[in-house]
């Protein structure tokens, strides 16, 4: 299991840290780290990834505030036995989570040129020129992080209710990644929130897997079909109560249903439209998961 942690500076974990990226980022480039590199990190945020197992840091990074909305992030460093098991992900989604914590509301960062494909999948977008640092070729890049209070309140209020995690196979566990809102959703009543667990593309053939969240009492997800993009759709009840109603075309309702923890649904086909309401009185707070129909 990895456990992300903030490293006190000269502590046991901080001469992890120095090891790891004097190893990583400085010894291939035949540098070193001078007392007055080190002595800048005094005053920096230390992040670092470590193993449980092993009680070793497997990948750590700096967060150095440049203003009061601003922090740069540097010296991000994954080991190179620990490469390619999605530390690095989740090493810059913690320093993000920790940027925002802090109240910084935009990273930047120099970006080797041969990780900008790391930070280009992340949303992170190149600033100027090309430019060489320590002997190498650099692009500047940022990207805004902070998240709004109102969606940092909808994962506040659902964290109450069940523990949203992800453990991707071989991958550290993670949890929400982004949360999006729908006001209407499909022209329903009130506001729905999409909580995405998945990273873009993650998914085989790009399917869907996301949970929805109806906070309040009437909250809908208004009528929709997906026959038309030859899908199929499954609603997962996680918690909550909720009035499900099917229809064949624009106004026909044929049926409706009361749901609770752990019913299921499914629809698919030409014409065929679903919508759930939140008809309890706490959150409804639905997995989802749309799959392709077969050629």
């Amino acid at each position: 299991m990895i456990q992300p942690h903030i490293i006190k500076y000269k502590s046991r974990e901080y001469d992890q840290m120095l090891t790891l990226r004097t190893k990583v980022l400085r010894e291939p480039l035949g540098l070193n780290f001078s007392d007055k590199d080190l002595q800048a990190d005094e005053d920096d945020i230390l992040l670092g990834l470590i193993s449980a197992d092993t009680n070793q840091m497997v990948a750590c990074c700096i967060l150095s505030p440049i203003d009061k909305v601003e922090v740069k992030l540097r010296q991000m460093a994954v080991a190179e036995d620990s490469q390619n098991r999605g530390l690095g992900t989740s090493m810059l989604s913690f320093a993000e989570y920790v940027a925002e914590q802090e109240g910084f509301e935009r990273i930047t960062l120099h970006a080797r040129k041969v990780a900008l494909g790391f930070y280009l999948k992340y949303n992170y977008k190149i600033i100027g020129e090309e430019f060489t640092e320590v002997g190498i070729p650099h692009f500047e890049m940022n990207k805004q992080i902070r998240m709004e209070k109102e969606k940092q309140q909808v994962i506040d209020e659902v964290s109450k209710y069940i523990d949203i995690s992800l453990t991707p196979f071989g991958k550290p566990q993670r949890g929400v990644i982004d949360v999006e809102k729908r006001d209407p959703m499909y022209d329903g009543n009130g506001i729905v929130y999409m909580l995405s667990v998945f990273e873009k593309g993650e998914l085989v053939n790009n399917r869907i897997g996301t949970y929805m969240v109806l906070l309040n009492k009437g909250d809908q997800a208004g009528f929709h079909e997906h026959g038309s993009k030859k899908e199929q759709e499954l609603y997962v009840i996680v918690h909550g109560k909720g009035e499900y109603i099917e229809r064949i075309g624009a106004e026909n309702i044929t049926r409706r249903f009361e749901l609770k923890k752990g019913n299921v649904t499914s629809i698919q086909g030409d014409n065929n439209y679903h919508s759930i309401i939140n008809s309890g009185d706490e959150p409804l707070i639905i997995f989802v998961v749309t799959t392709y129909e077969k050629a």
